[in-house]
């Protein structure tokens, strides 16, 4: 459910965003593999904090300007070996210059 609402948000605010792998709805992680259209990609993963509170963190390392943003090649191994974890993960890819996230919505 979570997956088609971000898909449904991401069509309305035209931001590029393709599902990729359909995983297991109720033992499925969600990634989600960012292209901001310059070279770069990061690779992000939905987590649950100690308090509960569902955020999403760069899984693809600190890259060579220490936010996360590393080349395709390198999303693309991280991405082997998570689902070779995890074969039930979804994965959602997205393409947009302004690295706007279809699962937070509207920024305000």
């Amino acid at each position: 459910m979570l997956v088609s609402a971000a898909m449904r948000y991401a069509a309305a605010e035209l931001i590029d965003c393709v599902l990729v792998r359909r995983g297991d709805a109720d033992a499925g992680a969600i990634l989600l593999h960012m292209d901001v259209l310059d070279g770069r990609h990061k690779l992000l993963a939905r987590s649950l904090d100690f308090d509960g509170v569902y955020s999403w963190r760069s899984i693809t390392g600190d890259g060579a300007d220490g936010t996360g943003w590393v080349d395709a090649e390198t999303v693309a191994s991280r991405l082997d070996r998570e689902l070779a974890m995890d074969p039930d993960a979804f994965v959602i890819a997205v393409a947009d210059k302004r690295e706007r996230n279809p699962f937070l919505g509207p920024v305000t």
